[in-house]
């Protein structure tokens, strides 16, 4: 005799396929998350000296700090935390320059952003119209930290993250205060995590027709 199947039956079979559906959903979004937040953004390594350029001047005294941000990526909370702690601990010993993005006919509400960057000791603050420095010197993506010795030559390139949005110890932080408070170079080169600085700018490649210089 064969088993006819109720509606209990049914609901037997369908509860458990719709938990599993459900289950490979939130994995599905879990593993696109953990990706996205362990994906680095591009960069370029090509100008391993400081770039002479009409907007800021190589202080030969002391170490020097370029940090490169787009304002709009969400990511800069992150970096300007881990910034904070970088200026703290190192303090006058390097020259710290914030440089922000400024697009053509774009206004950005960058209130938030701001008061959160005015509050780092020692940081000065300058917009990068057009994202010619960024280009210049080769940071592509937010967030992407370039540190100077005296002379000129790099000492380091890359994050002071550990991923996307993400505060706490990491290798760029402790490269950039290991090199200017015991000249040190723990690392020279790490992953960064944000945005692009300027769409398109991994594709082209532009190229400064001004001269890079290593101040010997």
């Amino acid at each position: 005799m064969s088993k006819k199947f109720g509606y209990g039956g049914v609901n037997e079979f369908i509860t458990p396929l719709i938990v599993l559906v459900w289950g490979c959903f939130i994995a599905v979004g879990f593993i696109a998350l953990l990706f996205y937040h362990n994906t680095p953004g591009t960069r370029s390594d090509s100008n391993p000296v400081w770039q002479v350029n009409r907007l800021i001047e190589l202080d030969p005294s002391r170490a020097n700090l370029l940090v490169f941000i787009h304002p709009q990526c969400p990511c800069s909370t992150a970096t300007l935390g881990e910034l904070a702690r970088i200026q703290t601990a190192c303090g006058s010993n390097v020259l710290t320059h914030l440089i922000l993005y400024q697009p053509d006919n774009v206004k950005w509400s960058t209130a938030s952003m701001m008061a959160q960057a005015i509050e780092i000791p020692n940081l000065h603050i300058l917009a990068d119209p057009k994202g010619n420095l960024a280009k210049q010197f080769g940071a592509e993506t937010s967030g992407h930290v370039m540190l100077f010795a005296p002379d000129g030559h790099r000492i380091f390139s890359g994050g002071i993250t550990a991923g996307r949005g993400c505060e706490g110890d990491n290798p760029g932080r402790q490269a950039v205060i290991g090199y200017v408070n015991q000249h040190q170079v723990l690392c020279d080169k790490v992953n960064v995590y944000g945005c692009p600085i300027v769409e398109g700018l991994t594709a082209k490649r532009m190229e400064t027709k001004e001269p890079a210089r290593a101040i010997e």
